[in-house]
């Protein structure tokens, strides 16, 4: 019996406790060896426990649950139990203060669960056992005292790490080092750790910087083989190597990219077929032609998954050797491609689609900016790229019907404002705007999603394995609280119907007309599923396409170099084995990793950029709106993007209580409600380019006069309010080119389509 199948006939078989002897009769054909290997897999994963008198069970019989651990900054924590596969997210379960069993924040723990309930309403839990520790390693500031050193973590919810004043290295007190523990205490003697990096002076936005990509695995550097291959691959086209290829070198095609563009890994073509269809070719760097399966090129950018990208900056996938030279689509040079070339008719429908490895030249290297002002007339830049005008004018106009095809088959166009942080020569940022997308910007979209679903398409049908991108339908309990939000404007959201995409379209379609409804899209956003990296082919809820995977942009990820791989073996007719399915199922998983520790790094990074860019306007006034809602204050965000926070003690003039339900802020006496998407006008109190942090307060007169806020305890219980002294205790608490304010000192506006 295959160990999976053991385990899940193992784990039904203990639904009720068993003793090792019954265990073995009920499944003969496993032998003792693979008994006990197999309890032990189900104990270490929390499933299984076995309890005083020698019986075996599932955890659950124990009232036991496992889960992820998730400290807070305070002495409580939660733990968000696993969920059943197919069923719905459990709640988190409250852990109260010295109830923790040593576990830290991101293990995997094993609870036992209380009857009992917090003010909140939220079981109890006590952590039993600590199954797993994450992988571990930590930033923050050195200090000493006396003659000891330790290592005082950025994020509270960290205890404090001793480490040995002989392994210092270069590091001085009051730098921020990057610490892996090696020991985590046990009570009474404090954790131990080893000093792996210093990142700087503590309190300056570059070491912040360093530490939020040393937290989240992102390195500069690259290893010393892979750079020595990156150096040794020619900067010009060998053809005599490029093997058989079909050679477009002779059509008209260019690249259109962003301004700053300093990579170009996917080009474009169009043209009219005796039929009266279009032959639309949508070019990709042929990456895999350069890095090959198990070179040490292929194990970093395995390891590195994506590009991450943050204001003035990029930490690639591949070396620059690579990525902004001979694998980068520049124009009129040779450059290696994989082509799609899909037939279409003039209202969007795709007839055919043929795949091949190719050689272009690309005849323009193109910006969104010109071909917008392309397309709406500009004679200057018509008469410069007369050449292309005609092909830019039709390639507008079918991506127009591929828009059109894609929303009636129940896409979700969720056009959400991208903030764009712009930084001087000296990396220092002076404006933050709102990027505009104009028609090239769509147009791209629609041909690359075009090129994306062919390739899966034909994958798929084929059975052959692949990397493809996925997303599942969303948690009807969370389009149950957007459904909430959306009915006093007027939309009826049937939460039990998520596949009914044209109920979320009419909420999309009027928050474009409608400034007062701005907020829906973003809270629409909130309540679907993360889209991830799968080796299986289930669709894509938020595309209502049934196939879909990444293909267009290998120089910066990772499953569509593994896409292009797999797409040249089905065309070459090689057998697949199984080492190309094990292959898919590794980069699905890290890829998805990997992604979500890039936007983590950008999200921070961007943070610290907002905050070092607000801080001149310190003191000063704004209208925002509310962005969110938590028990400890109201975020609110301004019409340039900046979001900050007003801490639960600043809402004065009433007792204010978090119905979390809700997601409200309610005054008790005045019945003054905070929610998302309410107005309000605030003053900016402090904005810190080392943690990111912004705080703002209700603006004079914005609020009535004073009341107290709510207290928490350490249970995360509300308590009743207390006299002034308390509250005086009570403490609160896509890449861009950042600019400058006008003259009136304020922020740029968003502008809004």
């Amino acid at each position: 019996m295959e160990p999976n199948e053991l385990d899940a006939a193992l784990y039904e078989l203990l639904a009720a406790p068993q003793r090792i002897e019954e265990i073995r009769r009920a499944l003969p054909g496993a032998g003792k060896q693979e008994l006990a290997q197999a309890l032990d897999r189900l104990a270490a994963a929390g499933r299984v426990m076995k309890n005083k008198k020698n019986r075996y069970a599932q955890a659950a019989h124990y009232g036991c649950v496992a889960g992820t651990f998730l400290a807070t900054e305070r002495a409580f924590a939660f733990v968000a139990p696993d969920a059943a596969e197919g069923a719905a997210k459990p709640d988190d379960l409250f852990i109260p203060p010295n109830a923790s069993g040593g576990a830290w924040h991101g293990d995997r723990v094993l609870v036992k669960v209380s009857e009992r309930k917090n003010g909140r309403g939220r079981l109890e839990g006590t952590v039993i056992r600590v199954l797993s520790r994450a992988d571990r390693e930590l930033t923050g500031a050195l200090v000493q005292r006396g003659k000891s050193y330790f290592v005082q973590p950025t994020s509270k919810k960290y205890p404090e790490i001793a480490v040995d004043r002989r392994e210092l290295g270069d590091a001085q007190v009051g730098d921020r080092v990057a610490v892996s523990v090696s020991d985590y205490g046990d009570g009474t003697l404090l954790p131990q750790g080893e000093i792996q990096a210093n990142l700087g002076e503590d309190g300056t936005m570059e070491a912040s910087i360093a530490a939020i990509l040393r937290e989240n695995g992102v390195f500069e550097e690259f290893p010393a083989d892979a750079l020595k291959q990156a150096g040794e691959i020619p900067q010009q086209v060998d053809m005599e190597t490029a093997g058989e290829r079909l050679d477009l070198r002779d059509k008209l095609i260019f690249t259109i990219d962003g301004d700053d563009a300093k990579d170009f890994d996917d080009a474009v073509s169009l043209e009219t077929l005796a039929n009266g269809h279009y032959l639309l070719g949508v070019h990709i760097a042929d990456v895999s032609h350069y890095v090959t399966p198990g070179s040490p090129l292929d194990a970093e950018a395995f390891r590195r998954g994506t590009s991450v990208y943050y204001p003035g900056h990029v930490v690639p996938m591949l070396p620059f050797a690579l990525s902004h030279g001979i694998c980068s689509l520049n124009p009129d040079v040779d450059r290696l491609a994989f082509s799609a070339l899909l037939e279409l008719d003039r209202d969007g429908r795709r007839y055919k689609a043929r795949f091949s490895k190719s050689v272009i030249r690309s005849g323009a290297r193109m910006t969104y900016h010109n071909v917008n002002k392309i397309l709406a007339g500009d004679t200057g830049l018509r008469k410069q790229y007369a050449f292309l005008v005609d092909t830019a004018e039709r390639m507008n106009a079918l991506a127009h019907a591929l828009y059109k095809r894609r929303i009636e088959r129940g896409a979700l166009e969720l056009d959400i404002p991208e903030a764009e942080i712009r930084v001087d020569e000296s990396g220092r940022p002076v404006d933050i705007q709102y990027r505009e997308r104009g028609e090239s910007e769509k147009l791209i979209e629609e041909f690359m999603l075009q090129a994306n679903e062919a390739v899966a398409e034909f994958m798929c049908k084929r059975e052959d394995p692949t990397v493809y991108r996925v997303h599942e339908n969303p948690d009807p309990e969370k389009l149950r609280v957007f459904a909430q939000f959306a009915r006093p404007f007027g939309y009826r959201i049937d939460p039990g119907k998520p596949e009914d995409t044209a109920q979320f379209q009419a909420v999309l379609r009027g928050a474009k007309g409608d400034p007062k409804q701005r907020v829906l899209p973003t809270l629409l956003l909130r309540s679907l599923a993360r889209a991830r990296y799968s080796d299986e082919c289930i669709g894509h809820y938020g595309l209502k396409a049934k196939f879909y995977l990444h293909f267009t942009s290998p120089i910066r990820r990772y499953p569509d170099l593994i896409a292009h791989r797999m797409l040249q073996k089905a065309l070459s007719g090689e057998e697949f084995t199984a080492a190309d399915q094990t292959a898919c199922e590794e980069a699905a998983r890290q890829s998805t990793a990997r992604e979500f520790a890039a936007d983590t790094c950008e999200r921070g990074i961007d943070k610290l950029y907002i905050a070092a860019y607000m801080s001149q306007f310190v003191g000063q006034e704004f209208d925002a709106e509310v962005s969110g809602v938590q028990a400890f204050g109201v975020f609110v965000a301004l019409d340039n993007g900046c979001e900050g926070l007003i801490r639960i003690e600043l809402l004065t003039g009433d007792y204010y209580q978090y119905d979390e339900q809700h997601m409200v802020m309610q005054g008790q006496h005045t019945g003054k409600r905070f929610t998302i998407g309410t107005p309000v006008r605030v003053k900016l109190l402090a904005a810190s380019e080392v943690t990111g942090q912004i705080d703002f307060a209700p603006a004079e007169g914005a609020l009535p006069a004073a009341s107290l806020p709510p207290r928490v305890n350490a249970r995360g219980e509300a308590a009743p309010p207390a006299g002034n002294r308390a509250q005086r205790r009570r403490t609160g608490g896509r890449r861009g080119k950042p600019g400058k304010g006008g003259k009136s000192g304020k922020p740029p506006v968003r502008k809004r389509k």
